[in-house]
Formats: C-alpha cells, sequence, structure tokens
C-alpha cells in the first residue's frame, strides 16, 4: 500500500525508524590483508579506531537501526537488530529567501535510550571475548569509542506506518536524510542526544574554503621587477593548483600569472608576469617588493562559467558534498529556464568561505536548499514557471482554520541596484569606489505618494559580473525588482495527506477566502513554498506549509511565463505539454477559425 494511502487511516499509529551508518573494515581479522595478530579480547572490533592494521584498513559501511516499536525484518542477515529504543525526532525543516541567501537549514535532532551492551551484528568476533559483553558497560558508550569518527556521516529517518499485520513495507515510509554534527551522552539516566543538520551545513566549516589555505611561502627578497623567483611549497598547494590549470597566484596585495613553473618538492622555482590579472578586470594593479616569508598564495579563477557548475565546485571540490548529492541534469533544467546568459566570472584571489561565495550567488536571482526527502542540494531562480501543483481551495484541499496570511512588507524593493565591473580582484567588494559601473532597476510609481511612498533599496556588489556583463546586470535587477516590487503574501497553510506531493522550493496554485481581491473574489495565484513539515500523528497525517507569494497581491490577473519559443516549434497543437508549459507560444498560427491567437480558455504568457 502506498505512503499516500495508509496515511490517511485514521487508525494507523505513526512509526519512526533512524539508520546510522559508521565506517567499519571489510577485512577478517588476521585474514589475507589484514596483518594484524592477536586473539580473544586482543582483537579489533573492524573500525578504525581499534584497527591493528591501519595501512590495510577496508572502509565499508556498516548500518545501524534504532526505532520506536519493535521491528524484526528491517535488517538482513549479520546485521545488528533494530534496537527499539528511539525515544522522538524533532526535525526543523529548511526556509527558503529566494535570492537573498541560504536561508535556514534544516536541523534534525534525535532522542535514544542507552542499553546493555548486546554489540550483536556490531563487534565480528563477540563469540571470541573471554568476557559477557553485556557485562561490559552500555551500549552507546561502547559504540561511540568503537567508533568515534561520526561527524558529518550519513543518518535517514524514516517515518510512516506498519501494515495491518504489524509487518514493515518500506512503501509505508519516507526518508529524510541528514548529516551527524554532534553525538552527546549517555547521560546519568541514560539519554543520547544526536544533533543532524542538512548537507549544506558543509558550507560552514572552517576549513569550506577556495581557494584553500597556501602554506607556500617566498624563499628570498624580491623586487617589484623580478619575474622569477623560488619558493618553498612543502604541501605542493601552489604546484598542484599550477596543474590543475589555476595559474594565478597573489602575494601581498599583488596579483601575478605564472608562467611557467619548474623544480619539485619542496622547492620550485616561478616565471610570472608581475601585477597581472583577467582581461575582465580594467582597474590598475602595481608590481611590488615582497619580503622573503611572504605567503604565496594560489588563486582559483572562474572564467565565463555557468553558475550551476560554480555551485557544482563549491559545494564538491569546495565543502567536500558527495556528487550523490548534486543533481546536476536537474539544474541544468533550471538554467536552460531563462538562465542561460548566467556566465560569471571571478579571481578568488584569497580563501573565502564557500557558504560566503554561494551567499553571493544567491543575490544573483539564485537560489538553493537541501531536500532532506530526495536526499538533494536543489537549485531554482526566482522566474516565475509553470506547476502542475494545485490549484488548492479551501472547501477540497486546505484543513479548516488553519489559514493564516501576514504580509511582508521587509522584503518589499523599489529600486534593484546592481554594483559591477570590479577594478581588480584585490579590492573590498562593499565600496561603489571598487567598481565601475552601477545598473538601477527603479520603480518609481512604487516611492510614489500615491502608492508605497517610500525607497527601498537593494544593492548588490557582485564580484562575478565584469564590465561586459551589463545586460545580465539588466537582467538581474529587472527580474529582482519585478519579484519583489510589491508586497509578498505569505500564508500559513496544512493540507491531507492526499496533497502532500509538493514540498519545499515547488510552485503551487492556491486560493482562499483570506486572500480576496478588490471584488471580493477568491483569486488563484501562485506560491512558492518557503518551508513544508510534516505533522504526523495519531489518525490522518498532515502537512504544513509556509507560502510566499510569487506575484502581485493587488489585482485578480494570473500570469504564466514562458521562454520565447525556438524557431523549430510552429505548431502548438502538437507540441507536447511539457513544451506548451516551458515556451511562450505567442499565437496559433491558425487556432482553427481562420484567426490566429490563443483560444479564449487560455492565458497568455508573459516572457522572461
Amino acid at each position: 500500500m502506498a505512503y499516500a494511502t495508509v496515511s490517511t487511516n485514521f487508525a494507523k499509529e505513526p512509526v519512526a525508524y533512524v539508520e546510522m551508518d559508521v565506517r567499519a573494515c571489510s577485512l577478517v581479522y588476521g585474514v589475507g590483508a589484514c596483518t594484524a595478530s592477536g586473539s580473544g579480547d586482543g582483537k579489533c572490533q573492524n573500525s578504525f579506531a581499534t584497527c591493528q592494521d591501519k595501512a590495510n584498513f577496508a572502509a565499508t559501511t556498516k548500518t545501524i537501526r534504532f526505532s520506536t516499536v519493535r521491528i524484526d525484518d528491517l535488517q538482513a542477515d549479520g546485521d545488528a537488530p533494530t534496537f527499539p529504543t528511539l525515544e522522538g525526532i524533532s526535525l526543523s525543516p529548511s526556509t527558503l529567501s529566494p535570492g537573498q541567501g541560504l536561508g535556514i537549514r534544516a536541523t534534525c535532532n534525535i532522542t535514544l535510550e542507552d542499553h546493555p551492551a548486546t554489540m550483536v551484528g556490531i563487534d565480528p568476533y563477540l563469540t571470541d571475548r573471554t568476557f559477557t559483553s553485556q557485562d561490559r558497560g552500555s551500549f552507546w558508550s561502547r559504540l561511540i569509542t568503537m567508533f568515534p569518527f561520526y561527524h558529518g556521516t550519513a543518518i535517514r529517518v524514516f517515518t510512516g506506518f506498519l501494515a495491518e499485520d504489524g509487518s514493515y513495507d518500506a512503501a509505508n515510509f519516507r526518508q529524510r536524510t541528514y548529516f551527524i554534527d554532534t553525538i552527546s551522552g549517555p547521560t546519568e539516566n541514560g539519554k543520547i542526544q544526536i544533533r543532524c543538520k542538512d548537507a549544506l551545513r558543509f558550507t560552514d566549516a572552517e576549513k569550506a574554503q577556495v581557494p584553500t589555505q597556501s602554506s607556500a611561502i617566498l624563499v628570498n627578497d624580491i623586487t617589484n621587477v623580478a619575474t622569477s623567483f623560488d619558493i618553498t611549497d612543502t604541501g605542493d598547494d601552489v604546484k598542484d593548483a599550477y596543474d590543475a590549470g589555476q595559474t594565478y597566484i597573489r602575494i601581498d596585495d599583488e596579483t601575478m600569472l605564472i608562467t611557467n613553473l619548474t623544480g619539485s618538492n619542496p622547492t620550485y622555482t616561478l616565471t610570472v608576469t608581475r601585477a597581472a590579472m583577467p582581461s575582465t578586470y580594467t582597474g590598475t594593479m602595481t608590481a611590488e617588493a615582497h619580503e622573503a616569508n611572504s605567503t604565496v598564495q594560489h588563486c582559483h579563477f572562474f572564467n565565463a562559467a555557468q553558475v550551476d557548475d560554480i555551485i557544482y565546485y563549491l559545494l564538491n571540490t569546495g565543502a567536500g558534498i558527495d556528487a550523490s548529492y548534486l543533481p546536476t541534469t536537474d539544474w541544468q533544467d533550471v538554467i536552460d529556464f531563462g538562465l542561460q546568459s548566467y556566465l560569471f566570472t571571478a579571481l578568488i584571489t584569497e580563501p573565502t568561505g564557500v557558504k560566503e561565495l554561494l551567499e553571493e550567488l544567491s543575490e544573483h536571482t539564485i537560489f538553493m536548499w537541501w531536500d532532506e526527502r530526495e536526499a538533494e542540494v536543489k537549485i531554482d531562480s526566482i522566474i516565475r514557471r509553470f506547476t502542475s501543483f494545485g490549484p488548492y481551495d479551501d472547501s477540497e484541499h486546505i484543513i479548516a482554520d488553519s489559514v493564516s496570511v501576514t504580509r511582508d512588507d521587509k522584503a518589499r524593493v523599489s529600486q534593484a541596484w546592481m554594483v559591477f565591473g570590479h577594478r581588480t580582484p584585490v579590492l573590498e567588494l562593499d565600496e561603489l569606489k571598487n567598481f565601475v559601473s552601477v545598473f538601477v532597476s527603479v520603480d518609481l510609481d512604487a516611492e510614489g505618494v500615491n502608492q508605497y511612498n517610500q525607497k527601498k533599496v537593494k544593492k548588490v556588489f557582485s564580484r562575478w559580473l565584469p564590465l561586459d556583463k551589463r545586460s545580465v546586470a539588466t537582467e538581474i535587477t529587472n527580474r529582482y525588482l519585478n519579484y519583489y516590487k510589491d508586497t509578498k503574501n505569505i500564508v500559513s497553510l496544512e493540507l491531507s495527506a492526499k496533497d502532500y506531493t509538493a514540498w519545499t522550493g515547488d510552485i503551487l496554485y492556491m486560493a482562499t477566502r483570506l486572500v480576496q481581491d478588490q471584488n471580493g473574489t477568491t483569486p488563484t495565484r501562485g506560491y512558492r513554498i518557503l518551508e513544508a513539515n510534516e505533522l504526523a500523528g495519531k489518525g490522518e497525517t498532515k502537512y504544513k506549509y509556509t507560502l510566499q507569494s510569487t506575484s502581485s497581491i493587488y489585482g485578480s490577473e494570473s500570469v504564466r511565463y514562458g521562454l520565447i519559443t525556438p524557431d523549430t516549434m510552429g505548431n502548438y497543437d502538437v507540441e507536447s505539454e511539457a513544451n506548451k508549459n516551458r515556451y511562450a507560444f505567442i499565437a496559433y498560427n491558425n487556432r482553427g477559425d481562420g484567426k490566429a491567437g490563443f483560444p479564449v480558455s487560455d492565458e497568455p504568457y508573459a516572457i522572461v
């Protein structure tokens, strides 16, 4: 039975279980590649912390499970049993802030009860021990000692229902994926607290920087005209970057271009062009003298890179997020919907936090979040697209008395400024004098006395747009202004389990009597889901959403957006529904009555 069906059964009691992965060794103690020797209590527990032959440690994944009720058929033969010690799960969902940063990341807090240390399915040599495992400590005090390197490892949370006969059916459960931040306990009363965060937490780490910090230094003083000099590069930081095609370095406030690198670790000789920077920078840089032991910092150059490629590099290489969590094919679909011109250029000359760089990109009408249900980092833009979610309304979908509406005046803007054309890559990013140009999109009517009578400016200092990208600056500011020029409605509501499909980041169509037009009717409008939360309890599961209106809260017209139709598509009638929803067919060549145009039943498009 599908989750959507079983979750509507009022007789069902919600069940939860957790899967925790630990890194174990696939070898057998003292056999084959494992050269360890010992017996009985002297054997390892097949963990890295207890390994006696670390050079040959062969990592594999061991999964340990905990549940709120006894479940006998989750684990495979040889696995540890599913321990019924899960006391509670507290989930805090992601909250989006489209085009305004990374928002609030999802968290998960798990409470477990400690128990005697059976270690069945965990200690592979249990029968060789001279002691009875249950009499030696507790499960968690020993597990954490065996596997202390849990930080950042995946933990999966499943919520759902058992079948009527009490058996487990995977189709009745929904999965969420998080990553362990801390494990606390056991306390005196035997409680364990596991705090988890979403994948974007890896961007917060101090080590998540691009470029990485260089350990290379100058061997001797150099003058302002020297074009060849030696460096000590014990960690091969500059050497590895050069081999990877990154040819710029920075010493103090001067950037240089490496034209040749020779030598071997730890000493290398660099031939350089002094005071050099990519041609997209139009300012002036001066060659200076530098002292011995000055840091030689490798730089990272993004050269007319597509924005999703930059995001992938920052998350994968910079923050260490596994590629399996980064759905680049889905990202490309977002880029292909009006962001093809978003080719960004920047020379990053000093270690800069991945989080900081992603937040900068988000201000270019891009936003991203962790989808814990699909275990993927999603990206989108503030361009409003067609959606298949809805329409929802008070009579058939929205749970009674669950709707509340507020108006977000703080997010509204009347002017969007793009400050671009960074003069040199070493100048600060928060001063107008360090940039060549400013493009301003302004809604003078919104600032007038007949409307808001207030000037509200959104100012973006962009290291990513060189001076020749004025057209892109225009696109970004116009889109930002169109999206935020009117006060947004923020709607909180609950939907029943039958309508749970839409999730964080999706756009849905909705009408509620608490949002009316000037004539007292309830228009169906588009809303983006900023936050989604499952409310599982005894009886029917519900879903609570926080929505942000995607268009003006005034007027009753609805607008759908589409790309300009390519010349290869000329007949609306024969095109797929996907193409009809993606492209703006300006008019039929012939709609069947000898006239051009759309059928009366179809809304016209707004072109982006």
